[in-house]
């Protein structure tokens, strides 16, 4: 799942074992809103809620993987025994991750969170896309388990915390090597990229430093992190071709 817009590679995290293993992501990326806007499906002000499930992305089978769906996020499906999941080649791992000698070396651990959608910035085309418009209630965020692994561009996402989320939906048939969410599943675009912070005052700032302004033509912000507001993102994904 992952592996399509990541390239992914295992590497050590510590001779000790104890510290979080380390992978490295190489992310396209997105130094404007508008750029981001471009990328994503759909973007969302939200209120990120609590954990409904954890599990380690194998990249899975587009026939159906690893048993029927669970919420738990302590008990996981067991993996596939199978050597070509998710890969159509015998004893490789999926695309985009290479081996190691983590546990993770063949798979992404990943943590979802619902979330309650608190507007819709950016709505997904639904003639384009053939699905319905997405409307206020709840949707499923997908973020790197950071309690497992460091990725540099990869941050925490904390329940109770209101964010500004921009994503690309996977359906159910697109994330067969996930089995915690048997439903849509929504992917930030470019990880931290896709992701803003929304201030108790309103403020929207990007968790990024990649993201410099809204726009090419407006002016970048020279120092800390990049801030809007909602009705400069709003403004923005109206504008988008």
């Amino acid at each position: 799942m992952v592996a399509t817009s990541l390239s992914l590679t295992s590497c050590s995290g510590g001779s000790t074992g104890e510290s979080p293993h380390n992978i490295e992501a190489d992310y396209a990326t997105y130094d404007t809103i508008a750029s981001l806007t471009q990328a994503a499906e759909g973007a969302f002000q939200v209120k990120v809620g609590q954990v409904v499930g954890r599990e380690c992305d194998d990249g899975g089978d587009a026939k159906g993987h690893g048993g029927e769906p669970t919420d738990s996020p302590e008990e996981g499906p067991e993996d596939d025994p199978s050597p070509t999941a998710g890969t159509g080649t015998p004893g490789t791992p999926p695309a985009g991750i290479e081996g190691g000698d983590s546990p993770y070396a063949n798979c992404l651990p990943m943590v979802f969170h619902k979330a309650t959608i608190e507007s819709v910035i950016l709505q997904p085309n639904p003639v384009a896309r053939g699905t319905k418009p997405v409307p206020l209630g709840e949707l499923i965020i997908g973020n790197v388990d950071t309690e497992a692994v460091q990725m540099e561009g990869a941050s925490p996402i904390v329940p109770g915390s209101y964010m500004v989320v921009y994503a690309d939906k996977l359906t159910n048939t697109e994330h067969p090597g996930i089995n915690v969410v048997s439903g849509d599943l929504w992917m930030p675009v470019g990880g931290d990229q896709g992701l803003l912070d929304v201030a108790a005052g309103g403020a929207v700032k990007a968790r990024a430093a990649s993201i410099k302004s809204l726009t090419d033509s407006s002016p970048a912000q020279r120092s800390g992190r990049f801030t809007t507001s909602i009705d400069a993102l709003k403004k923005v994904a109206e504008a988008k071709s």
